[in-house]
């Protein structure tokens, strides 16, 4: 059935009504927002608070930085930031930068700060222990002479000797008879931990200079000699791991390789032993590096 004529009127009258009071609606949310982006002195392009205080030049990621990525020279720069829109914890020298490894994700265009970077001495987890280039390799600790008695400590140097006996055929007489061989198969490798005791090393350097403010605690351990931010073992002068069942170093690929035949041998065909360095002694052996019983009884033939 049709509707009344009066009654379609009535229906669209209100529909008007209601366009032009949304259009309204629309021009003074328009007329606010516009307000709004005055008040901000700009056209809303800044991300920073409304009060952002005086420029603070700082370092920026120019691109994304994984964890456990270490920053190079090219991935920071420096940017001026408004103040009022930085956190505590920012750089303002790139060379605070460079070097260290991002702990946590820093984006592009993000400023960097402390808390997100790490020399890795301050980590716990190995990962962040092993060399660059190094590959960490634990060994088994059958007797605590193999590793000098448990006296070493993470972050010492040593170099390891290896110990075979095989046996050989004399060519003339057909009889085996042994042959016991040691040498020195890696120097200067260090210590990454001693069972689960891992390196523990501080910074005693201050960044009060250079750095914005960090939120962290002082430190009483951490020596405040203005050292300039040189490396600094932290001893455990009253530790030893005799009864240690493993030893962790850092080793090239090819020296990891090695080491772990003669650690995957039975004890009475290989073994190996840790020879702890003078702390700061990083000189290879010269001359002869590899032995045998003959030269054993020939050095005691020639003394006589």
């Amino acid at each position: 059935m049709a509707r009344p004529i009066a009654s379609v009127a009535a229906g669209s009258n209100r529909n008007r009504a209601v366009l032009m009071l949304a259009a309204v609606f629309g021009i003074l949310s328009a007329m606010l927002m516009f307000a709004f982006l005055n008040s901000r002195g700009g056209d809303g392009a800044s991300s920073g608070p409304i009060d952002t205080g005086k420029a603070e030049t700082v370092v920026v990621a120019t691109k994304n930085i994984a964890v456990g990525e270490k920053i190079e020279a090219g991935a920071v720069t420096t940017r001026s930031y408004p103040a009022g829109a930085l956190i505590p914890g920012y750089l303002r020298d790139e060379k605070l930068a460079v070097g260290q490894i991002a702990s946590a994700p820093i984006y592009a265009g993000e400023p960097v700060i402390t808390q997100k970077v790490t020399k890795g001495n301050d980590q716990k987890t190995l990962a962040f222990k092993v060399p660059e280039g190094m590959r960490a390799l634990s060994l088994q600790v059958p007797h605590e002479a193999w590793i000098a008695a448990g006296l070493p400590q993470p972050g010492d140097l040593v170099d390891i000797l290896a110990i075979t006996t095989l046996s050989k055929t004399d060519p003339l007489t057909g009889q085996e008879r042994p042959d016991v061989v040691s040498g020195i198969i890696a120097e200067n490798v260090e210590i990454l931990a001693v069972s689960q005791t891992v390196i523990n090393t501080l910074s005693t350097g201050t960044k009060t200079k250079d750095a914005g403010a960090t939120p962290t605690a002082a430190d009483p351990s951490k020596p405040a000699d203005g050292s300039g931010g040189l490396e600094s073992r932290s001893f455990n002068t009253g530790g030893t791991f005799e009864k240690a069942i493993s030893v962790t170093i850092a080793l090239k690929p090819d020296q990891a390789a090695k080491v772990a035949l003669i650690d995957a041998m039975k004890d009475d065909l290989g073994q190996y032993r840790l020879l702890p360095k003078r702390a700061g002694d990083k000189d290879l052996i010269s001359g002869t590096k590899i032995w045998s019983f003959d030269d054993i009884f020939t050095s005691a033939s020639s003394k006589k």
